[in-house]
């Protein structure tokens, strides 16, 4: 059975966001991008309960998660890295690290990297920042969610694959929908009916705080 909402959250200012630092690779969160995630741990609704938490493993959207979830996590709540959650672009500033980098990061102590496939920094394959694969990779990520047990589970990931996800387009449909601010974050749910239809939907909560 799917989840009863998934809530999707696009991650605090990293230092790629300032003047454009594309060249950057795989940049931390900035300070305001940290207070930012201070200020979503204080202000994310505190029902429905969170029973899962799912991030890009990106140094900046594993931050706003520790950061931005912190209460939860120390709660208990489940954490996983899904690979495919990763940005869209092949720029460096969107090229994760390996996992032997990951291990070794001190505030990410206690985190599963195991599950990365050794090839998921390539950006070539199933992973190339073409926009036919990407929107493969964001429909394998529907369908992941929609195969989940969890009431309600939350994802941190980037602003771009964000369009991809949601299927979020306008006009002729290479025009993103509504732009996503650092930290903010909307909530879905899964339309009923077909089993393979994994097409969501904001829920009206979720548009009305965004007004």
């Amino acid at each position: 059975m799917a989840p009863r909402i998934i809530t999707l959250v696009r991650h605090g200012q990293a230092h790629h966001n300032v003047g454009w630092k594309c060249h950057l690779h795989d940049p931390y969160l900035t300070p305001l991008g940290e207070a930012q995630c201070h200020n979503l741990s204080n202000k994310f609704p505190s029902e429905p309960p969170i029973d899962l938490l799912v991030s890009s493993p990106l140094k900046r959207t594993i931050q706003t998660m520790l950061f931005g979830f912190k209460k939860q996590i120390e709660s208990g709540v489940k954490m996983e890295l899904l690979a495919e959650l990763q940005e869209s672009s092949g720029m460096p500033c969107d090229t994760g690290s390996s996992r032997e980098v990951l291990e070794k990061e001190e505030l990410f102590q206690g985190l599963d990297f195991s599950g990365l496939p050794d090839d998921w920094t390539s950006k070539e394959g199933k992973w190339a920042p073409d926009s036919g694969t990407v929107r493969e990779r964001a429909g394998f990520v529907r369908k992941w969610l929609k195969s989940r047990s969890e009431g309600h589970v939350v994802v941190v990931l980037h602003g771009s694959l964000l369009y991809y996800l949601t299927e979020d387009w306008a006009g002729d449909g290479n025009l993103y929908g509504p732009e996503w601010g650092n930290t903010e974050f909307r909530s879905y749910v899964f339309l009923d009916g077909e089993k393979d239809n994994t097409s969501a939907v904001e829920t009206d909560e979720s548009k009305e705080r965004r007004k």
